[in-house]
């Protein structure tokens, strides 16, 4: 799976150290890495590199980056996939049948899927001290619980599109005339406005933000003060508009009752990723973990530095170094 192959990369940065491969006079030739739960085989790495399309082989095999990626896929989704078998998790009906690379990507998803439900059960099972962590993280930054200010207006919306410039603001100036005489502004806004969302609704929004609109449009509305209050003619890119403020709701920080729901989220999505990524990052950590890497350096294609090509077979050419000293296709143990 893409996300293992990706975590693979970023664990071997800083588990690679020099000598510290393990086990290559015990593993058999074609044995690339073992754990306890399977053996990784050069047939197994051949089988899924044939999946690259033929054309892009030699160059995806000439590439230890990209040697690496596949060799930690294959080590998760083949470890992920036996303990999966191990917890009683059967193969689905729609699982390929051949048993092979993608048998074990589907099978080491369900077994990720229930890694996370467990720890999902384990969070909800804890929830009361994780809900004093999130009365911490609340008391610690209140303002990031802030909610901006937010008005409820009524609005006329005159359409420049449809009835050009002059004409709209003739009449949005008309409308306003109307209702400054005394004439009910929903009964207006039903004769004047052209927004079809709003009109039949005497022109009633529910509350925003300035952030929701046009800067033009929020600097004038949100410079009315009293609630009641009509605007004079508003220019916004699409329309000429005339508002009335209907109710005004001040910034404030939210209670942490308010609040709690979100932060247990948040805490919660949390708790998985990290239950997950602890459980990819022991398969790497094993200290049963045993690797060949000669075998594992053989994979990888040399190439020709002159050509940039890979070097024929049997040809005396010198091939560029493509693995550094230290391994780093698959992880060693115990560091």
């Amino acid at each position: 799976m893409r996300r293992f192959a990706s975590l693979a990369v970023v664990l071997l940065a800083f588990l690679a150290s020099p000598g510290s491969a393990t086990g290559a006079e015990e593993l058999p030739a074609n044995v690339l890495a073992r754990n306890r739960w399977m053996e990784l085989t050069r047939a197994d790495y051949e089988a899924a590199l044939s999946r690259v399309p033929e054309n892009l082989r030699q160059e995806f095999g000439s590439s230890p980056k990209r040697v690496q990626g596949l060799l930690n896929a294959l080590l998760v989704n083949r470890t992920l996939a036996a303990q999966a078998r191990a917890h009683g998790i059967e193969p689905r009906a729609d699982l390929p049948a051949d048993g092979g690379f993608e048998f074990d990507k589907l099978l080491a998803a369900r077994e990720l899927q229930r890694i996370e439900a467990d720890a999902g059960a384990d969070f909800d099972a804890k929830r009361a001290i994780f809900e004093s962590k999130a009365r911490e993280i609340y008391a610690l930054d209140r303002e990031k619980f802030r909610v901006p200010e937010e008005v409820r207006l009524s609005d006329i919306a005159v359409s420049i599109k449809e009835r050009g410039e002059a004409n709209a603001r003739a009449r949005a100036e008309e409308a306003r005339r109307k209702v400054a005489e005394g004439v009910d502004f929903a009964a207006v806004a039903r004769e004047y406005s052209d927004d079809p969302t709003t009109r039949d609704k005497g022109g009633a929004l529910p509350f925003v933000t300035a952030r929701q609109l046009t800067p033009e449009y929020a600097k004038a509305v949100f410079a009315l003060s009293r609630v009641g209050e009509i605007s004079s003619p508003i220019k916004a890119p699409m329309a000429w508009h005339v508002v009335r403020l209907d109710e005004r709701h001040p910034s404030r920080i939210k209670t942490f009752d308010e609040c709690r729901d979100e932060i247990m989220k948040q805490l919660r999505a949390q708790h998985v990723q990290e239950t997950r990524e602890a459980r990819l990052k022991s398969i790497y950590r094993d200290p049963e973990l045993e690797l060949n890497q000669a075998a594992i350096d053989a994979l990888v294609i040399p190439i020709d530095p002159k050509l940039s090509n890979p070097v024929p077979e049997g040809s005396s050419a010198t091939p560029l170094a493509v693995s550094p000293p230290s391994p780093t296709y698959v992880a060693p143990r115990g560091k």
